[in-house]
């Protein structure tokens, strides 16, 4: 009989020790979590980017920085392929780059995400290979691309370009002006980058005022990046 209670009580000494074990494990997990740095893009939604919205985010546990986000539709072109996306304005300050102003000209420079290419199709409305993708991942800053500004069309004119319809009339060929960019580099991701300052021109081409749509945030913590992203979408 003593000796079934000795049992009992070593066998619940054992079950607290194992519980506090857990406790301790999951604790200093959630220290060290706390520590580790995460990084998201994440929409505003109906949020206006101001000073007022500024001094409420940074009152978020865990917020580290914020940076504007601007985003610029384009279609992208290499060799025979193209793809309707999207250039992310960005202060490239943000991933550890400082490119000098004066060195950036009129040609965006681009931070090529490693899945931007995904979606390319080909004339024949084929979509790019993954080999193919990678190889031309692989060529890194030696990579030919091209950009069109959404809407960015201008009608051939001559009467050698116009375009005769089945009814005889003339009708006038709209072709897609596509202009030059630059790789600066590729990162594991699905975006492309390009430098803030870039992004507004970008904008003043178009007509189109310079409007904050989207946040890149740097958060202390998991937790604290999910309480971020709900408040802020």
């Amino acid at each position: 009989m003593k000796k079934n209670r000795i049992d009992s009580f070593t066998c619940f000494v054992g079950f607290l020790l194992i519980l506090a074990l857990f406790f301790s494990i999951k604790l200093f997990t959630g220290i060290q979590d706390g520590k580790k740095q995460y990084l998201e893009l994440v929409s505003l939604g109906d949020l206006t980017y101001d000073d007022d919205f500024l001094k409420k985010a940074k009152k978020i546990e865990g917020i580290k920085e914020i940076w504007p986000v601007v985003e610029i539709p384009v279609t992208i072109k290499i060799e025979d392929y193209t793809e309707t996306a999207t250039f992310l304005g960005i202060d490239l300050n943000a991933f550890g780059e400082n490119p000098e102003q004066n060195d950036l000209g009129n040609t965006p420079v681009l931070l090529l995400g490693s899945k931007a290419l995904q979606n390319m199709k080909d004339s024949n409305n084929h979509s790019i290979s993954k080999k193919q993708q990678e190889k031309f991942l692989q060529m890194g800053e030696n990579l030919t691309i091209s950009y069109a500004l959404a809407g960015n069309t201008k009608e051939l004119s001559g009467a050698a370009d116009h375009l005769v319809s089945l009814t005889g009339h003339e009708e006038n060929e709209q072709q897609t002006v596509y202009l030059p960019c630059k790789v600066t580099a590729v990162t594991e991701n699905e975006d492309i980058y390009i430098p803030l300052s870039q992004a507004q021109e970008l904008c003043s081409e178009m007509g189109e005022p310079l409007k904050i749509t989207k946040i890149y945030l740097k958060v202390n913590g998991k937790m604290n990046l999910e309480k971020a992203k709900k408040l802020f979408e």
